[in-house]
């Protein structure tokens, strides 16, 4: 594999995917800057990217190498949800105790990608060097901010806005905001609880996520780096986030996705 050093960021590509690994490392170092000054998170000082062409030879080259027997080990309790993951995303992070890897698809993989998925979220990308920059961008973030180990709606949330600010406009659907308005009220979701093979429970906490986080940077200005500052529990985040609404933990989340359609709606109007 060839390596490149991108701003303390190392790059992995094969010599047939040098035109992937140009494009994924522009989009490293513009999404490395973009990262600190929206939220403050510096670059991890172990992360590899990677120019993804298969799952199995992402995960055991990124390992360290005494990660590589316990994925061995626990290959059967893992193989199967990673697999469905391949099938349908464009790239993901990995966390191996200090060490970060994402793993981004070339545009070949991405067009061959079940997108099932994410056309009901985002707003559809016919150029696929600007998905992969995309899917660069969201992964870049995960890494980042893996060490305050961030609940699924904050994780994601912040993922993709970052990628709003790398396009330069919203990259989720506005009419995703009927899947929050027909849903009942459910609380704040976790990656553990959540299937990949569940679509409708996947995509109703993604979106949440998205809509969650633009809303307390809309009507809280400065909470969102609060909540960033340092490593907290789950609960102990949400109850901060709770009683910035002078709500409590149950009621905000049985409150807040009439609330975001509401503001949000009128945002848009």
């Amino acid at each position: 594999m060839h390596t490149e050093s991108i701003n303390g960021v190392t790059l992995f590509f094969d010599a047939e995917d040098q035109d992937a690994a140009r494009l994924i490392g522009r989009a490293c170092t513009r999404s490395e800057s973009l990262i600190h000054d929206l939220w403050g998170l510096a670059a991890p000082a172990d992360c590899r990217v990677y120019v993804m062409t298969s799952w199995p030879r992402f995960l055991f080259h990124a390992a360290p190498w005494h990660w590589r027997a316990l994925l061995v080990v626990t290959l059967p309790f893992w193989y199967r949800r990673v697999s469905h993951t391949w099938q349908v995303a464009g790239g993901w992070s990995q966390q191996f105790g200090r060490r970060r890897a994402v793993g981004v698809k070339p545009p070949r993989l991405l067009e061959q990608a079940d997108r099932s998925i994410g056309e009901r979220i985002f707003v559809r990308e016919r150029d696929l060097n600007e998905k992969v920059q995309h899917v660069t961008c969201h992964e870049l973030t995960h890494a980042f901010a893996a060490h305050l180990r961030l609940p699924m709606w904050l994780n994601e949330g912040l993922a993709m806005v970052t990628v709003d600010r790398f396009a330069g406009e919203p990259t989720v659907q506005h009419a995703t905001l009927e899947t929050l308005r027909r849903a009942s009220p459910q609380g704040p979701g976790r990656y553990r609880q959540v299937r990949a093979d569940d679509g409708d429970a996947l995509v109703y906490h993604v979106v949440r996520g998205y809509w969650l986080t633009r809303y307390v940077l809309d009507t809280r200005p400065g909470l969102i780096l609060e909540l960033l500052e340092q490593r907290q529990r789950h609960r102990e985040l949400e109850d901060r986030l709770a009683a910035a609404y002078e709500m409590g933990y149950d009621e905000f989340w049985q409150r807040i996705d009439g609330l975001l359609v509401a503001h949000l709606t009128e945002e848009e109007s």
